[in-house]
C-alpha cells in the first residue's frame, strides 16, 4: 500500500515537473514567407571582340542614283518643234471649213513652229481671227519670246483692229520696257489721248478708258 502511494506522488511530480516545462518553452513563431523577390542579375554576354559588328545601311545609299543634269528649257522646245511646219500649214489652210475653226488650228501648232515659220502663220492668223476672238493671238504682242518680225506682223495688224481692241494692247506693250514695240506703243496711244503721262501708268489706263467711254466704236 505504501508502495502504491510513492509511485503515485512519483508520478504526480513528473507530470508537474513536464507541466512547467511545457510553460517555460516558447512556442515558435510561424514563418511568413519573404514574398519581396530581390531581381535577377543581369546577365552579361560578353561578345567575341573577334567577330564583326553588324553594319548600319546608310539611306543614301541604297537610293537609286539619278541624273540631276537637267535638259534646257530650249532643248526641250527643240526637241517638240514642228519641222515640216509648211505641210501643216498647207493640211490646214486647203480643206474647205471656217475660219474660226482654221486658226485655232494655226494657234495649236504656233508655239511649236521655228522662229522662221513663226512670221508667217502669224500673217495667216491675224487675216483668220475676228476681232470678238483676238485675246489668243493678242497674248503675243507681250510675249518676249517673240521675234521683232513676229511682233511687226502682229502689230500692224493691231492697228487696224477697232479702237476697243486696239488701245488696251497697245497700252500693255507699252508697260514693257523690254518690248520691242514698248516705244511706238506709247507713241501712239499719245496720238488718241493727245497726252503723255510718262510712267504713270494708272493715269494712262484711267484717261484710256475714258477715251474709250467718250469714243465708243
Amino acid at each position: 500500500m505504501v508502495g502504491l502511494i510513492v509511485v503515485v506522488i512519483i508520478a504526480g511530480v513528473a507530470l508537474g515537473w513536464l507541466g512547467s516545462r511545457a510553460s517555460k518553452t516558447p512556442t515558435p513563431e510561424p514563418r511568413t514567407a519573404n514574398l519581396t523577390q530581390t531581381p535577377p542579375e543581369p546577365v552579361v554576354v560578353h561578345e567575341d571582340s573577334t567577330k564583326a559588328s553588324p553594319k548600319t545601311l546608310n539611306p543614301q545609299a541604297v537610293l537609286p542614283r539619278t541624273n540631276q543634269t537637267l535638259g534646257s528649257t530650249t532643248s526641250v522646245a527643240s526637241a517638240n518643234q514642228i519641222t515640216n511646219w509648211e505641210e501643216r500649214l498647207e493640211q490646214i489652210l486647203a480643206p474647205e471649213g471656217k475660219e474660226s475653226d482654221k486658226a485655232k488650228q494655226l494657234l495649236a501648232i504656233f508655239p511649236r513652229v521655228p522662229s522662221e515659220g513663226q512670221a508667217e502663220l502669224a500673217q495667216h492668223l491675224c487675216n483668220l481671227t475676228s476681232d470678238q476672238d483676238y485675246g489668243p493671238l493678242g497674248q503675243y504682242l507681250t510675249n518676249s519670246a517673240m521675234s521683232e518680225s513676229v511682233l511687226d506682223v502682229l502689230m500692224n495688224d493691231l492697228l487696224n483692229r477697232p479702237n476697243s481692241v486696239k488701245l488696251p494692247y497697245l497700252l500693255g506693250i507699252a508697260r514693257q520696257e523690254q518690248n520691242p514695240k514698248a516705244g511706238d506703243a506709247k507713241d501712239l496711244l499719245e496720238l488718241f489721248l493727245e497726252e503723255n503721262d510718262g510712267n504713270d501708268w494708272a493715269k494712262w489706263q484711267a484717261k484710256m478708258d475714258q477715251w474709250l467711254k467718250d469714243n465708243p466704236d
